[in-house]
């Protein structure tokens, strides 16, 4: 199931929940870049292989450098006084000490960028306290994106990003790391990538077989991981409060695209509208944050309700245990 498919699932669910069942029959697979979905199959494992896996073969580590164990964390880091809150993905320390931020993006944002860096600064303030000496952690972010950031660079799909200074990295400490998976599947298409046999690779072809509904090739059901990734995104596996939680946000975010797009074509008639347009959305992305916390609040009720486990839950949600609990 691709984005558009998921979005036409959510849109019937939003009239009935009960059509989600209609879909499972449609579809083998689950959106996989979906945020519930993605961060129940990635951290649901006890021992998160799946993850592990998944991030050595996208940050490229190997032997001594590669993660051997990941312990995850809240997702939340509240904001302080005036400050943003910081919400990712994913967050864990590895068994190295190292921080690892995954983010998972499915459209195109103008201010991406802008958010990653505040997301890093976050993680990085949150290390250093009054008492102690200023030495950092390796952090890693990687971005997982289902559309394109580096149009100019069309044969390469992954990009490690750092600050450069007369050819050497700056600050290697923090590496950041996009994946431009519709990018990979573009050029797997037209040949670009058969000769291809990285880590990386590998993973992006099981996740071609999860979203383009494709028969799983011989080499990705030889692998266990693999295997286990097919298997764990399964669309049956999932219930229908997870997608209800995503049915406001997902059409929301639609609505807000599509809205842009009819304004722009309007753009040119009066400039004064460019300023109104711009705080129109910031209130409206505000309104629509409280209500995505609404919902999610809801679904972990709903849950708790059904004697879902309370660490799960707390994965799904990004709420606290002790949040949970008191629902």
């Amino acid at each position: 199931m691709d984005c558009s498919q998921h979005y036409k699932m959510l849109k019937d669910m939003e009239k009935d929940p009960k059509n989600l069942a209609k879909y499972q029959k449609m579809y083998k697979y689950a959106y996989l870049l979906s945020d519930g979905v993605f961060k129940i199959v990635f951290t649901e494992e006890k021992s998160h292989s799946l993850l592990i896996s998944l991030l050595n073969a996208m940050l490229d580590l190997h032997g001594g450098d590669a993660i051997g164990e990941i312990s995850l964390e809240m997702q939340e880091f509240p904001g302080i006084f005036n400050k943003k809150n910081c919400i990712v993905d994913i967050i864990g320390t590895t068994n190295a000490g190292e921080k690892v931020l995954v983010e998972i993006q499915q459209q195109k944002d103008k201010f991406f960028k802008d958010r990653v860096e505040y997301y890093v600064s976050r993680v990085i303030e949150n290390q250093v306290h009054k008492s102690e000496k200023f030495e950092l952690p390796h952090i890693y972010f990687l971005g997982l994106l289902d559309f394109e950031l580096f149009p100019e660079e069309e044969h390469e799909y992954i990009h490690h990003v750092d600050e450069m200074c007369h050819g050497k990295k700056f600050f290697p400490k923090i590496q950041k790391v996009f994946v431009e998976i519709e990018k990979f599947f573009k050029l797997e298409k037209l040949g670009f990538t058969k000769d291809d046999e990285s880590d990386a690779a590998q993973w992006l072809r099981a996740i071609r077989v999860v979203i383009k509904e494709e028969p799983a090739p011989e080499k990705i059901m030889q692998n266990e991981t693999f295997r286990r990734l097919l298997e764990s995104v399964k669309l049956i596996n999932f219930a229908e409060e997870l997608f209800n939680c995503e049915v406001k946000k997902m059409t929301d975010v639609m609505a807000e695209r599509e809205n842009a797009f009819a304004e722009g074509k309007e753009e040119g008639r009066a400039a004064g509208f460019a300023e109104g347009k711009e705080v129109g959305r910031a209130e409206g992305a505000s309104a629509e944050r409280t209500k995505a916390d609404q919902e999610k609040r809801q679904m972990a009720k709903s849950l708790k309700e059904q004697n879902v486990d309370v660490s799960i839950i707390a994965k799904t949600t990004g709420f606290s245990e002790e949040e949970i609990r008191s629902l």
